[in-house]
Formats: structure tokens, sequence, C-alpha cells
């Protein structure tokens, strides 16, 4: 079973009606249009989303290709879904150190969260997913999963064996691929792959986690 884990496109940080949980902007449906130009090329035959918008709508473009159902999985659904203002982590490094220390030092205790039920609760949507194949299609089955970069760094350190959560930071749109064994484990054959995508500026300084989430 291929699984293909998918980082929503950028988000309108600043929307007003909905600022929780807000719409891509117009560089993220360019990113989520790239996602569905390559996915629809490799076979994808579910196509699973977290419950947020900004992960639903990177989803919308490949499901329409497909003519597939979205299927909502409330756990692939991102750390700071009960804050009322949605924050990238451009905004957040942008706040100081002070600020950018507290978020690397507990990210998910930083959006009010606890982070021994937040790793659980991805863990159980990935077996979820994985689960949702009968048995006699699991080994053909290609899965599109549309998240978040804290989730999708949960299951890259669960995969890997690193106590950590942050050790990743996958960009807007980019796809991080694995394989499930027959024994249920879960091998990681690619990270934050973006050659799908249009070049974005060079950033003035390189961090490993400016963009964790």
């Amino acid at each position: 079973m291929k699984l293909v884990l998918v980082r929503h496109g950028r988000p309108d940080e600043d929307e007003r009606d909905r600022p929780h949980d807000p719409p891509l902007r117009a560089d993220g449906r360019a990113q989520a249009d790239a996602v569905a130009a390559r996915l629809a090329q490799e076979g994808i035959t579910r196509i699973v989303s977290s419950p947020m918008a900004r992960a639903a709508q990177t989803a919308q473009p490949l499901a329409e290709r497909l003519e597939l159902p979205i299927e909502i999985v409330d756990g692939w659904a991102e750390a700071d879904r009960h804050v009322q203002r949605y924050r990238s982590t451009e905004t957040l490094r942008a706040l100081g150190d002070v600020e950018w220390g507290r978020f690397l030092a507990d990210p998910i205790a930083y959006f009010g969260g606890d982070a021994a039920v937040f790793r659980a609760g991805v863990l159980a949507a990935l077996a979820a997913t994985m689960d949702n194949a009968g048995a006699a299609e699991r080994g053909d089955a290609h899965v599109a999963v549309f998240t978040h970069g804290l989730p999708i760094n949960v299951v890259l350190s669960h995969a890997l064996g690193l106590e950590r959560i942050i050790h990743f930071a996958p960009g807007y749109g980019s796809m991080t691929r694995l394989r499930v064994l027959r024994s249920g484990a879960v091998g990681v054959a690619s990270v934050n792959e973006r050659g799908h995508l249009a070049p974005e500026p060079r950033p003035r300084s390189i961090d490993p986690h400016a963009n964790a989430y």
C-alpha cells in the first residue's frame, strides 16, 4: 500500500471571515493545482483529507480530476484547529526569538493541546486510513492524504523511531511518500518532495523549523 502525505497549500493568513480556519490564497491554489497535476498521473485510488479548509481545498483539484470523493478523517487535522486565528510559522518566527522558542519547545502545547493526545490522534488516523482498504485491495491502494505539517512530522517520527515531534519542515504543497509493508510497518520513501511546484523566492536565512506546520 502506498500513502502520499500532502501538506496543504499556502493559506490566506489575512482572511477575515474565517481567521481560525482560512482558505487558500492565490499561490496556495496554484500549489493545489500542481499537486493535482502530478498525482493524477500516479494511479491514486483514494483521497483522504483533514477537515480543515486549507487541506480540503488543496485536495479538491485532484478529486475533480479523478472524480473521487474526499474522505474527511478528523485525526489528520492540525494542532492549531481550535485557535481563534491561524498564524503561519513565518509569522511566528517574525514575533521574535522568545515566541519562536516557545513554539519550538512544544508546538502542541503552544496551541493549547497535549502532545501525547495529539500524537495518538494522528496515529489513529493513520491506522484508520490504512485499515479502510479491504485486505484484497490493500496491496494496490494508493492513497493521497491532505494534511498539515505537524501530523506529517508525527507520522515520520513514528516511522523512523524518533522521539521528538518536529524533525522535518514540509513545505506548502509538498509530498511525503510512505510504503505500508505486509507486516504493517510504515517505511519512508521520500520526504518533502517539491519538484512539481513553481520555485519560491529564496529565504534570507535557512531555518530547519521555519515552516513546520
